[in-house]
């Protein structure tokens, strides 16, 4: 007998994938800034090297990749695959979702919705305001670190009040590729002497 999942379980895997794939992104921008020297998540204005011409795309898509998936994941939007609808989808099982968990969450959106709105998605043509724009906001590594950690658990959290979610380890087995792909950034990082 084939049974179709609900959309909860739907909505948790996307969500879940969604994060994996923008965590790794990430990671790769991480690693290859860290490599490059710089100190935060903001070098796509200066000269980078004798690799800029290598690096300079691969780090702009993955700056897009992350800032797009992590507000993507945390936006309020209805009937998409982010952290407030799954959220509504537990409620209108039944089950109460709390409201802080969704505080938290709508505090991260706000933070780094402005670089999707105003660098990434909307196509903006000032991206030598990039450096700008971070420094103003003084985002670190170790903060964006804390953020999709902090992302993470509240995902899980609020999965977790969810009788449906809470037994489907899918979603945990699969961050184990971030792992595996910041391991893989090190190896080719270190291969290459940088």
């Amino acid at each position: 007998m084939d049974m179709e999942e609900s959309k909860t379980v739907v909505v948790y895997r996307l969500i879940t994938s969604r994060l994996v794939d923008t965590r790794q992104a990430y990671a790769i921008s991480k690693a290859l800034n860290l490599a490059l020297g710089e100190d935060s998540p903001r070098r796509l204005t200066d000269r980078l090297s004798g690799l800029e011409d290598v690096t300079l795309p691969i780090l702009w898509s993955c700056q897009l990749a992350t800032f797009v998936g992590l507000v993507a994941v945390l936006e309020d939007s209805k009937g998409s695959a982010s952290i407030p609808e799954l959220a509504r989808l537990i409620r209108a099982d039944g089950t109460e979702v709390p409201a802080e968990l969704e505080a938290e969450a709508a505090v991260i959106y706000d933070k780094y919705r402005v670089f999707r709105n105003k660098l990434f998605s909307h196509n903006s043509t000032q991206r030598e305001q990039h450096r700008e724009l971070f420094d103003e906001a003084k985002i670190s590594w170790e903060q964006l670190d804390a953020e999709f950690d902090a992302v993470t658990r509240i995902l899980f959290q609020i999965a977790d009040k969810s009788q449906e979610l809470s037994l489907d380890l899918a979603p945990l087995m699969a961050f184990n590729h971030v792992e595996a792909t910041e391991a893989c950034m090190r190896k080719i990082l270190s291969e290459l002497g940088a």
